[in-house]
């Protein structure tokens, strides 16, 4: 059966126990340990450099750098080891190999006399190396966790609704809210500083109504569907439609309640008049009735009217269920083109949309083109110039570019973008939204 290979950088000055160093790993029976070997410190930083090994066994004391110097000379521009250094001390030297953990290396092993260490030596190695793509694996997670939230918030902040998430422990400590509160005349801050801030502009004769609706929610798991009364910070009443249910871990328990407020006051308005006009069919309807017994032709007259107001109610119900299927299809049919980049310019996701506007399936885009490859060539040299810029001071705004469909032919837009960074800083990716200025572009020529 063929061993799986590890390379090694054996940075030893002593001949004799780098010869017992490669003893001990050739008799290994799990793995294949490729080592190359130096005797300088200096020397041994060009080979990590130029050889990237899997791990680098470094006797401490070396005729050019101590350890602790070779370890220094190993970071990075980001001031990251990227290999995994295991030290080799003296017997005397537990106290520096300490201290060499805390400057970045991962292991040591102290050399005593008969060298019983090598026996140590593969296991460790295999540890270390475990240990390493462990932390590599978790680093990738957490980049990917970071990347999920920012488009998971660009998008919530961007629909005509206000999203929030609440905390089941606390009845009216709300976590999180989005930035379209500022329609009611708040901030998210005064919101989610104060546990029961949302609950406080409740309209008196709803609050009962919503907290027993919050509290089954809670009781019974079930998804939430309430309608009920804000007052905004003028006291003006806002009538709003709240769906949210439990978000579960992978155990199976609930962390948090999440939920979207939609507001359906002008959907009330139009409910209000719907009521009125039947109150008022019904009075027609009862005259009507009266006058029927009198004369014939006045019945038919109420009767072809009450048909007609009746159609004008069930155009209003088709229009209600219009108004909600729009919004459900919001997020995938946008009248714009959204798109996120890498840092490199690189396609990570796009909508629908300009995916049309690109004459293009998303398997020939995502991973495959650069934002450059989509443009004319004019618009490609003005994108490069924005671009750099664009990553240093985190968003550009009304761009105008031109997009190059597959057959050929092109479209104006203007391009607004934000940057998102991880915790650190560093550019993650980046957030685009583009209109299609094509025939404003033409009417303005034609002028």
């Amino acid at each position: 059966m063929t061993k799986s290979q590890i390379r090694i950088l054996l940075v030893e000055d002593d001949l004799v126990d780098r010869m017992a160093c490669r003893r001990a790993l050739a008799q290994d029976l799990n793995y294949e340990f490729v080592l190359s070997e130096t005797e300088t410190g200096r020397e041994g930083l060009q080979l990590a450099q130029a050889q990237k090994p899997d791990c680098v066994l470094l006797d401490y004391y070396l005729p050019d750098l101590d350890g602790l110097e070779f370890l220094a000379g190993l970071r990075n521009d980001m001031d990251e080891i990227q290999v995994p250094v295991i030290m080799l001390t003296g017997a005397d030297n537990a106290s520096v190999a300490v201290e060499a953990l805390k400057r970045g290396a991962q292991d040591y092993l102290v050399k005593d006399a008969n060298r019983q260490y090598l026996e140590l030596l593969p296991a460790i190695i295999e540890r270390v190396l475990r240990e390493r793509r462990a932390l590599t694996e978790k680093k990738q997670m957490e980049s990917r966790l970071i990347q999920a939230e920012a488009q998971y918030r660009f998008l919530v902040e961007q629909i005509p609704a206000i999203t929030y998430t609440a905390a089941l422990d606390v009845p009216g400590k709300l976590l999180y809210v989005s930035p379209q509160l500022s329609t009611l005349g708040y901030s998210p801050e005064e919101l989610t500083a104060q546990v029961g801030a949302l609950r406080s502009h409740l309209h008196p004769d709803d609050q009962q109504r919503a907290v027993d609706a919050f509290d089954q929610v809670r009781a019974t798991g079930k998804p939430l569907r309430c309608e009920y009364r804000l007052l905004n910070r003028d006291g003006e009443v806002r009538w709003f439609l709240d769906e949210a249910s439990l978000v579960y871990d992978e155990s199976g328990n609930a962390l948090l309640l999440q939920g979207i407020l939609i507001d359906i006051t002008q959907d009330k308005q139009v409910e209000e008049e719907l009521r009125v006009h039947r109150r008022h069919i019904d009075d027609l309807v009862a005259i009507r009735t009266t006058q029927l017994e009198k004369q014939a032709s006045v019945y038919k007259s109420a009767n072809a009217n009450l048909s007609s107001k009746l159609d004008v109610c069930r155009e209003a119900g088709n229009a209600l269920k219009n108004y909600a299927d729009q919004l459900a299809d919001f997020y995938h049919n946008a009248p714009c083109g959204y798109h996120s980049l890498d840092p490199d310019g690189m396609f990570v996701q796009i909508n629908d949309t300009e995916l049309k506007w690109l004459g293009r399936t998303r398997e020939e885009v995502v991973g495959k083109m650069r934002f450059i490859d989509v443009l004319t060539p004019a618009s490609e040299k003005t994108f490069l110039e924005n671009y750099s810029r664009f990553k240093e001071c985190g968003c550009v705004r009304d761009l105008q570019l031109e997009i190059a469909h597959k057959d050929g032919t092109s479209l104006s837009v203007f391009l607004n973008a934000n940057v998102i960074n991880d915790p650190a800083g560093l550019f993650v990716m980046s957030h685009s939204i583009m209109f299609d200025i094509t025939d404003r572009k033409r009417a303005k020529q034609a002028l």
